[in-house]
């Protein structure tokens, strides 16, 4: 048929395999989604055909409804050339998805609600020991995620299915079924607690293949576990806040300005000049231009680089402190509404992990690289003159953009010269969070310069409850400052004397 022929023979192969599919998949909407699945796992050299990431992710997500045989099923090839071994094997199968259905990690998953991005990663973990041990007759290739090229193969499937030799597909059920304890094991071995904040702080589904590996190593790390069981303590009362938005109406006295959104009949004439494509691109991308009655009460354009020291002092509970507080106090200033990204350092400044738009998570409107803050590893000595001089010369570039406020979590012997943490406080403010050692003092010639600074101590740290009490106060101190920096003059003026 010219709709097949139309088709790629990857196309063909991938999306033919459906037709054994014992999770519904000519009746669910998760197509889509199991082509992107599908692409990444191969892409991480997984040779695995889509049937299996598409039924496997169904069942993590508890989407598959009743899992079995397809109704409708088109002719298998056997392997062995016995009459009975089609239906034994996907009833097998089907109940190996049932299975995979009520472990704990799929029911932490349907409750977490995970993106695509932290799913892929699951299947990898999952699927990996199994197809690690399936050599293959064929290599099969990605395919594009075309929804009209899908639709066809759906409705034609029995002939999409013909169209290929399908032992291959048949023969990695079978692999899959003799090796059922290895692919519950790889998905038990997935810690729940990861998963929980994951969810939690939520994750965009287009991440970069970056970001990716960095979730494939949040999960291979037993370190990261430390991390995660903290960021769990204080994460729920940080996501409890969350910055309330204000308007002024001017109803009778015409409009307050021009926004981003509003109604057609609001629209700035002048949007109207563009070409019709530009005019329809503008209004996908939100980028048409409104008049508007209401005036947002929105803060000033602030921006918080928040630094973590990663120097071999470091280690051990320190670490822990210190990347739990970084994940929390990001995602606590995009709460009110500010700009956070989250840094590394130790001889050299590294590249900042930002809190990306797009998809939310449960507590916020888009999705921190928390993945690259659980992995981070550092590569070098210490180096702080270094390390701050970068920044200075960073902020005195960016100088006119947006206010910029600087949080350094380090520990009591982060000693920078004076004069260089001044030409930094001449440009942003500096807050800073030192732990100190089991014996001694805070004593840095720079404190006098701080916007303000917390201490930690050795105690805190090696008890839980206190750890967890102690982050929160500081991230309630600098959403104090935060609240406070965002008001007029005059209000600053009113707060401090109250």
């Amino acid at each position: 048929m010219a709709a097949i022929s139309s088709m790629s023979p990857g196309e063909v192969r991938a999306l033919g395999g459906l037709a054994i599919s014992c999770a519904g998949a000519n009746e669910a909407s998760l197509g889509m989604r199991a082509l992107s699945w599908y692409n990444t796992l191969l892409r991480f050299g997984l040779n695995v055909p889509l049937v299996v990431a598409h039924d496997v992710g169904a069942a993590l997500l508890g989407l598959g409804g009743a899992y079995g045989p397809p109704r409708d099923q088109p002719p298998v090839p056997t392997l062995q050339g016995q009459p009975g071994e089609v239906q034994a094997v996907l009833r097998a199968y089907g109940a190996l998805l049932e299975e995979i259905s009520k472990t704990d990690v799929a029911e932490q998953i349907q409750k977490s609600r995970i993106d695509d991005a932290v799913l892929t990663t699951l299947l990898t973990r999952a699927l990996g020991p199994v197809a690690d041990r399936w050599r293959s007759p064929v290599q099969y290739e990605p395919v594009p995620i075309n929804a009209d090229t899908l639709t066809q193969a759906q409705m034609l499937l029995p002939q999409v299915w013909m169209a290929a030799d399908r032992k291959p597909e048949f023969g990695f059920l079978v692999h899959l079924v003799q090796h059922r304890l290895h692919l519950l094991l790889g998905i038990e071995q997935i810690d729940l607690d990861t998963v929980e904040l994951l969810g939690l702080v939520g994750q965009d589904g287009s991440m970069p293949e970056t970001e990716l590996i960095d979730l494939l190593a949040v999960f291979n790390s037993p370190e990261a576990n430390d991390v995660v069981n903290f960021s769990l303590d204080i994460l729920p009362s940080v996501l409890d806040t969350r910055r309330g938005g204000g308007q002024q109406v001017f109803s009778v006295d015409g409009y307050s300005g021009v926004v981003p959104n509003g109604s057609l009949d609001s629209l700035v004439l002048t949007e109207m000049a563009h070409d019709d494509e530009l005019f329809e691109q503008r209004f996908m991308d939100h980028e048409l231009l409104f008049y508007a009655h209401e005036a947002q009460d929105r803060p000033p354009p602030r921006n918080y680089q928040i630094l973590v020291d990663a120097s071999a002092s470091m280690r051990g509970a320190r670490t822990v402190f210190a990347r739990g507080l970084a994940i929390a106090l990001a995602k606590r200033m995009t709460l009110q509404g500010f700009e956070a990204s989250v840094r590394f350092f130790d001889s050299r400044l590294y590249e900042p992990m930002r809190l990306r738009k797009g998809r939310a998570g449960l507590g916020g409107a888009g999705s921190l690289h928390v993945a690259g803050i659980l992995a981070f590893k550092g590569e070098r000595g210490r180096n702080y003159a270094r390390v701050f001089a970068q920044l200075a010369a960073e902020l005195e570039r960016g100088r006119e953009r947006a206010s910029v406020t600087v949080y350094m979590i380090t520990h009591a012997e982060c000693h920078v010269p004076v004069d260089l943490m001044r030409r930094i406080r001449e440009v942003a403010e500096v807050c800073g969070v030192f732990m100190l050692p089991s014996r001694g003092a805070l004593d840095l010639e720079y404190l006098q310069l701080l916007t303000l600074h917390e201490v930690v101590t050795d105690q805190a740290l090696k008890d839980r409850d206190e750890r967890a009490s102690r982050a929160l106060s500081i991230v309630e101190a600098a959403t104090s400052e935060a609240r406070r920096e965002s008001m007029p003059s005059k209000g600053r003026e009113h707060a401090a004397e109250g």
